[in-house]
């Protein structure tokens, strides 16, 4: 047996290596490891001061670009949608900024917003028990205003997203069926009163518009099958409609966003910094390279794009009457 004088001896040994240890450290081995130190302390702190001020003149010559372009944005946007009607849809979680800034944007180019109708998360929630329930309500309001419903691939995500998109896009949106006003309004009522979508302005059923902008949720989605089932209401919004543009705040820029999905995809265009002045230009001048005839493009912060050479006024734009059917477009 190991006795009591041994352990004893050995825990002394152990606090005198590191007193030892401590001794060294802090004396022949300060000077060095002390300028090291310090230097590095300046170099990092210069760097800092540096990136600092850097950061500080970036984002005033930001807020400068953002002026300018409030600025000038009537001039900017004079006679680019004149005679157009524009939809609004949004998706749950959408920064009430961008609608408000997207709104007068459009009124600026001479378009008229029909309305804005708003998804809640009832919608884009794909859970099979809420999926039967849409399904079952879009295959009925379907039947009962004579649309014919395309079937969605099997095990396709959100498939009744897409059945509840194609009947909503065709609601507010002239198409080849010409929804009568009351078939439309039934739609939206048909949808509202579960609590699927929310009516929050205008009157988008009795007004079909020609052209969608879809305002994506500020920051990633909240699940993930919610960025498919924003995307298969772009495609129904663009099938049923002119053009479609989707439009999303600079915070939901990120490869989880459903706006770098949807460029992956490029069924539709995109903005991703819809809520500053220049992004909301930029959402109106992606509508008229649209009906121009131009492919679908992103545009935006991220891909650091605009529309180029910027469009101008089509010559035979002229205010448009009644509630026929636009011709099918470029998306």
């Amino acid at each position: 047996m190991i006795d009591f004088r041994y352990h004893l001896v050995s825990i002394i040994a152990v606090f005198l290596a590191l007193a030892v240890g401590l001794i060294i450290g802090s004396t022949a081995l300060t000077g060095t490891t002390e300028q090291a130190l310090t230097a590095a302390q300046h170099r990092l702190t210069s760097q800092n001061k540096a990136l600092t001020k850097q950061n500080g003149l970036l984002l005033q010559q930001v807020k400068g670009d953002q002026a300018f372009a409030q600025a000038n944005s009537a001039r900017l946007l004079a006679g680019l949608l004149t005679g157009e009607r524009v939809v609004l849809v949004a998706a749950p979680g959408a920064d009430s900024a961008v609608i408000s800034g997207l709104t007068t944007a459009l009124h600026e180019a001479g378009a008229t917003v029909t309305g804005q109708v708003s998804l809640t998360s009832a919608f884009t929630t794909t859970s099979g028990e809420n999926e039967d329930a849409l399904s079952g309500l879009a295959r009925r309001l379907a039947s009962s205003t004579g649309l014919a419903l395309t079937t969605p691939p099997a095990g396709a995500v959100g498939a009744a997203q897409q059945e509840a998109a194609q009947v909503l896009a065709a609601s507010l949106l002239g198409s080849s069926t010409a929804l009568a006003p009351a078939a439309s309004e039934a739609i939206l009522s048909g949808f509202s009163q579960p609590g699927f979508v929310s009516v929050d302005s205008g009157s988008p059923a009795s007004a079909p518009a020609d052209l969608a902008v879809l305002v994506t949720p500020a920051g990633p989605p909240s699940q993930l099958t919610e960025s498919d089932v924003l995307m298969a209401v772009a495609r129904e919004l663009r099938s049923a409609g002119s053009a479609t543009v989707m439009a999303g705040a600079v915070s939901s820029i990120g490869s989880d966003s459903v706006i770098a999905a949807e460029n992956n995809a490029g069924n539709v265009s995109t903005v991703d910094n819809a809520d500053t002045p220049t992004g909301q230009i930029l959402v109106v001048q992606a509508l008229r390279f649209l009906l121009n005839g131009k492919a679908p493009a992103a545009y935006g912060a991220q891909p650091a794009a605009a529309p180029s050479p910027g469009p101008t006024p089509s010559a035979t734009s002229a205010p448009k009457s009644g509630s026929s059917a636009p011709v099918k477009g470029h998306g």
